[in-house]
């Protein structure tokens, strides 16, 4: 939203300039930047994924998820532009990752940790502008305070593991990842801004079905259900952040 002001001031402001000089030679007014916006759709396999809706996972549980969360940091295009952090939250704020002004064509490529870097994991929260997604109020519950540093990939969900016909997602899993150890890295080349009339759109979807299911490294949610990155846990820490991280993708 910040963003989307600052473009109508930018081309009101160029509009007015040269409005207010009708005697001096035409100005050529400068192309307005344009609006660029992120957006992650959760899927699962072939359909839409709502949080609190039930899918079925490869072993045949019904599985709800509830919560997904994650935090984009150091989001750049080779030129180092983009310096701050973005949260995705499913829940509070939909589809919605970040947002800025720029020209898309600067922006053919992207790269950004899956996670906060080292150089700020471990940072005071209350020490970011408050208008950054680090800021202790915006980050929220994605920071650890009994092990300072962020919270990288939150995924929550309910499983009905007895298949019984008998509806009962007393289940919970629970992943919080997080530590300088699982910091892992996305890029996205070759990008194809999608164009929506009032700026453009790089739109990626998140496959939980494919988390669920990576290759050689499937997660079975009835025996590996919880992570909070501690000692003794490291394993299935690194296998959900891997995991995770090939299952973020273009559309």
């Amino acid at each position: 939203m910040r963003a989307l002001k600052q473009l109508v001031i930018y081309c009101l402001g160029a509009c007015l300039i040269t409005s207010c000089k009708p005697d001096e030679p035409e100005e050529i007014t400068p192309p307005c930047p344009d609006l660029l916006s992120v957006t992650v759709q959760p899927v699962f396999g072939g359909e839409t994924l709502y949080l609190d809706s039930s899918y079925q996972t490869p072993e045949g549980y019904d599985i709800q998820f509830t919560d997904i969360k994650f935090y984009l940091q150091d989001v750049r295009n080779g030129l180092n532009l983009f310096k701050d952090a973005a949260l995705f939250d499913y829940r509070l704020r939909g589809t919605n990752l970040m947002e800025r002004v720029g020209d898309k064509n600067d922006y053919v490529s992207l790269q950004s940790n899956l996670g906060v870097s080292a150089l700020v994991n471990h940072n005071d929260p209350v020490g970011f502008d408050p208008a950054s997604w680090l800021y202790i109020s915006n980050s929220n519950d994605m920071h650890w305070d009994w092990n300072p540093g962020y919270i990288f990939v939150k995924i929550e969900a309910k499983v009905d593991t007895i298949q019984d016909g008998n509806s009962l997602f007393d289940h919970n899993v629970v992943y919080h990842v997080g530590k300088d150890e699982n910091l892992k890295t996305l890029s996205f080349t070759d990008i194809n801004w999608v164009d929506i009339g009032s700026g453009y759109v790089l739109p990626l979807k998140l496959d939980m079905f494919h988390f669920l299911n990576v290759g050689a490294s499937p997660i079975d949610v009835k025996t590996a259900f919880t992570s909070h990155s501690l000692a003794g846990q490291e394993g299935l820490s690194e296998q959900i952040i891997s995991n995770f991280q090939e299952s973020l993708t273009p559309f």
